[in-house]
This record gives C-alpha cells, structure tokens and sequence, in this order.
C-alpha cells in the first residue's frame, strides 16, 4: 500500500523492529524480505535482525520524539496503513500518555532500585508508541549519516 502512493513506488524501505527474546523479528525478515527494495536493520554486534531497545536506547528514542512533537515534525500520513485506522491511532495516543518513566523500588537491600521508560501499565502494551520512536529515531539517525556521506558534484 505505501508504493502505491504518489512518489513513492520505487522507494527503498528500510523496516526497524525491535528485537526481543523471541525471533519475531526474524520471522518479520522472513515473511518480507522477498518484497523488491525491503530490507531489514540488523544488529552488526549481535547478528541479529532488528533493534535491542536498551534503556538507553528507549531513553533516546524518545528524547527524539519529544524535540519531534515540539517541532511539530510528526505528522500521520493518511491514509494510514492498517487494518483498523481509527483503533490504531486511539492505541497511539493512549500508550503514548501512559508512556514514561516507571520507578521500581528493589524488594530487599540487595536489589537496585530501578528507573525504566515503559507503556507497560495496568495491562496495557507500548508497542505502537515504540514503532513511532524506532522510525522518528533511526530515520533521524539515517538521515545523518548519509548526509555526513554526502559528496557533492563538481
């Protein structure tokens, strides 16, 4: 549906998911990786497809997205690509209020106390308000890189 949009049906797509214990990330790769100009962020460290989203990781991504939103640089193209375009943009806004920093008080002296970014409240999930700070991150990241690799024609 995205190359089907003015402008865009050659573009290179370059997908971000966060990596987690199980392999969905690479059953994502699997499943797309046959899709003409698709490709995958791998972990060069780890040989892993997809983003370990550390707590300095998530810290990032979302400092981004917070100078993002001052900036009114965030904006939801429509039509948005999804099954159900109303119910995903109400879970976007719902985990992103609940998104923040939690404090974990350790239950005994030998446990740290801890402070950790997460939507994970109540039951709820953050999974769409960390696929909007993995694409505002590393699409902000990728833009700097290639203009630091950027040579002019004489």
């Amino acid at each position: 549906m995205i190359r089907q949009l003015p402008g865009r049906g050659a573009s290179p797509v370059t997908i971000y998911v966060e990596r987690n214990l199980g392999f969905e990330s690479e059953h994502h790769k699997r499943a797309l990786e046959h899709i003409p100009g698709v490709s995958f962020y791998v972990d060069q460290k780890a040989n892993r497809v997809g983003v370990l989203t550390t707590e300095a990781i998530k810290h990032a991504m979302c400092q981004m997205v917070v100078v993002m939103l001052q900036e009114r640089r965030i904006h939801v193209h429509r039509p948005l690509v999804s099954r159900d375009e109303k119910g995903v943009l109400m879970r976007l806004r719902e985990q992103m209020e609940v998104y923040s920093y939690q404090f974990k008080l350790g239950t005994n002296t030998f446990q740290k106390d801890r402070i950790a970014l997460s939507g994970k409240v109540g039951g709820m999930k953050d999974d769409i308000c960390i696929a909007l700070q993995l694409a505002c991150y590393f699409t902000n990241l990728e833009t700097q890189r290639a203009a630091q690799n950027f040579t002019p024609l004489d």
